[in-house]
């Protein structure tokens, strides 16, 4: 995926509302030899295998990923995801490395500013080989 470039796909969606439903999404930015996002493609590998490993594949929703820089906050899968999260598809949202949402004020305070009016939500990122709360300070 080259920079500007997003995806997200939805998976099986019940009538039921499943409350360990989440939300998985990836962010790189494009390595220049590569000329591919080698860090998208490593946290969606590895989050998939975390995500099989802890057996949550039933509650995964959707999966959204956009090769750009975090201080752009248009970029089109983190507006699908903060669409579906208004719209109350999930409450929990998975993060394989902090650097696809976190690092940088701007982007932070969209993220604290989206929980306030959604009355919150919980993001979840791998530590250590678990999922761990992440509070946004």
């Amino acid at each position: 995926m080259k920079i500007g470039a997003f995806r997200v796909d939805y998976f099986e969606s019940s009538e039921n509302q499943d409350p360990f439903a989440f939300g998985f999404y990836i962010r790189g930015e494009v390595n220049s030899q590569a000329g591919y996002s080698i860090d998208a493609k490593m946290q969606l590998y590895s989050g998939w295998l975390m995500i099989r490993s802890q057996r949550l594949l039933p509650h995964l929703k959707a999966v959204y990923v956009d090769i750009d820089s975090l201080d752009k906050l248009e970029r089109p899968a983190y507006v699908q995801l903060k669409h579906d999260l208004y719209e109350g598809l999930f409450r929990q949202l998975f993060i394989f490395e902090e650097s696809a949402l976190i690092g940088c004020e701007k982007a932070e305070d969209d993220l604290r500013q989206l929980a306030e009016t959604i009355e919150g939500f919980e993001l979840l990122v791998c530590r250590n080989g678990e999922c761990v709360p992440f509070r946004l300070s």
